[in-house]
């Protein structure tokens, strides 16, 4: 199938399809890069902001310095 027609046909997906054709493609990407940098079956942690307060503090004073300095 040349291109241009899939570039049509993507065109035409819902944009959960879209997404989930993204991650196809980069999976696919790495895949090829390192077979290896995924296992089937394995646990990744994520990073997560929850209970992550030194971070929300860091965020915040921030936020405030920006606001003195448009108020100022």
């Amino acid at each position: 199938m040349p291109l241009a027609e899939l570039m049509s046909k993507i065109q035409e997906l819902s944009k959960i399809d879209k997404l989930r054709l993204m991650q196809f493609l980069a999976t696919e990407l790495v895949k090829e890069e390192d077979p290896n940098f995924f296992i089937a079956n394995q646990e990744y942690p994520v990073w997560s902001p929850y209970n992550a307060s030194e971070a929300a503090n860091v965020v915040m004073n921030l936020l405030a310095t920006k606001r003195q300095e448009q108020n100022g």
